[in-house]
């Protein structure tokens, strides 16, 4: 394994994954009344052509995720029936809880779309192999967790000339992987120290409204 010091944005990786997991502890711990703004700030990390369309992307994959999650919530939470004379009518609550749980991925996977747009995947596994440092003393091989990650990565992000059922009724085809992974750290800048304020507080908000 061999490590160049350049990426996409030239962002710190360590610090951008960092950023995020904050960002979407803060997404998960956050009050309904601040969804919208959050989704005002997502909006703004979306204006980047290249995170929209990895976010559209990321939508239509989740398509049935979003519909599955609105029946469980709907028509197992009990409440006032949405629909009295239906005999299967969703409840109120049900319904309501549902699209905060929505609304609090969408959020995730827009912010989700930006990181991943602003890394190759050999940056996203750099990343990941200097926030795993600590966990090395625990025997966790972290160069090993790296790469797999970086090949998964470049995996997704290759085209499928197959729908799923064509896929599973093909023959496994033996792949060998590259002799030689690059991971891409770049080196910390300002902008980093920038963006880890802005999730720290964007956390210490959600906390500040969730204790009101």
């Amino acid at each position: 394994m061999a490590f160049q010091n350049k990426n996409r944005r030239e962002f710190h990786p360590a610090v951008s994954v960092s950023s995020w997991l904050i960002a979407a502890l803060a997404i998960e711990l956050a009050a309904p009344s601040l969804l919208p703004l959050f989704g005002a700030l997502a909006l703004m990390l979306l204006l980047h052509g290249e995170a929209a369309h990895r976010f559209a992307r990321l939508l239509w994959k989740a398509r049935w995720l979003w519909l599955a999650l609105a029946a469980l919530y709907a028509w197992t939470m009990p409440g006032t029936l949405l629909w009295p004379s239906l005999a299967y009518s969703p409840s109120l609550e049900g319904t309501q809880a549902g699209l905060v749980r929505i609304s609090r991925l969408v959020l995730m996977l827009a912010t989700l779309a930006r990181l991943l747009s602003e890394f190759s995947p050999a940056g996203l596994a750099g990343g990941l192999y200097l926030l795993a440092r600590p966990f090395s003393a625990l025997g966790l091989d972290r160069r090993a967790l790296a790469v797999r990650l970086a090949l998964t990565l470049e995996h997704l992000e290759r085209p499928a000339d197959q729908n799923w059922l064509e896929r599973l009724k093909s023959p496994i085809e033996e792949t060998n992987g590259p002799d030689e992974m690059r991971l891409s750290i770049a080196p910390p800048a300002p902008k980093d120290l920038l963006l880890l304020f802005a999730a720290v507080v964007l956390l210490g908000v959600a906390l500040f409204e969730a204790v009101q």
